[in-house]
């Protein structure tokens, strides 16, 4: 609904609208803002990171589907497809690998966003991070902070299997 060559100008600025101040917000401010309506705790954090990949997703996303080939597009309109099976049979094909890629890394992001989100409060391993450096357990905090390098590069891994597959 935010790609403007597949939507109308009203719900095409509706939602680019949406996306825009979902991505002004830094996730450190969001996840205080969420902490305040929430309290402590794992929903503030699963609020904070929804909020961030909506926006994020959302755009980047946006922006390849205005990137598609619109021949493939009308070439389904012209058999008479409906606007559900022109989505299906035209556009979703094009973006598939895209979709995949873009998946992949917004999980990498939302890992590494709930490391800081748990500083301030809102769940994550963040929380547990700060618990064990201020016990001045740091046998733990190199366990957790090793743990994250190696969902990263996890992360890495499927990306590059993913984009291989889908390309």
């Amino acid at each position: 609904m935010a790609a403007e060559n597949l939507s109308p100008r009203p719900l095409y600025a509706v939602n680019r609208g949406f996306i825009s101040i979902s991505r002004a917000f830094n996730a450190i401010i969001v996840a205080i803002l969420a902490v305040k309506a929430v309290g402590f705790g794992p929903l503030a954090g699963i609020i904070t990171i929804t909020f961030k990949t909506v926006g994020f997703f959302s755009k980047l996303l946006a922006e390849d589907l205005e990137d598609i080939d619109m021949g493939t597009v009308d070439a389904v309109r012209s058999t008479g497809a409906s606007p559900v099976q022109t989505l299906v049979y035209a556009v979703i094909p094009q973006i598939i690998p895209r979709f995949a890629g873009l998946s992949v890394y917004r999980w990498d992001i939302n890992i590494r966003t709930s490391t800081i989100v748990g500083i301030v409060g809102a769940g994550g391993i963040g929380s547990v991070l700060v618990t064990a450096f201020n016990r001045y357990d740091y046998q733990y905090v190199s366990a957790i902070l090793l743990t994250i390098i190696l969902v990263v590069l996890v992360a890495e891994g499927v990306s590059a299997v993913v984009r291989r597959r889908y390309q």
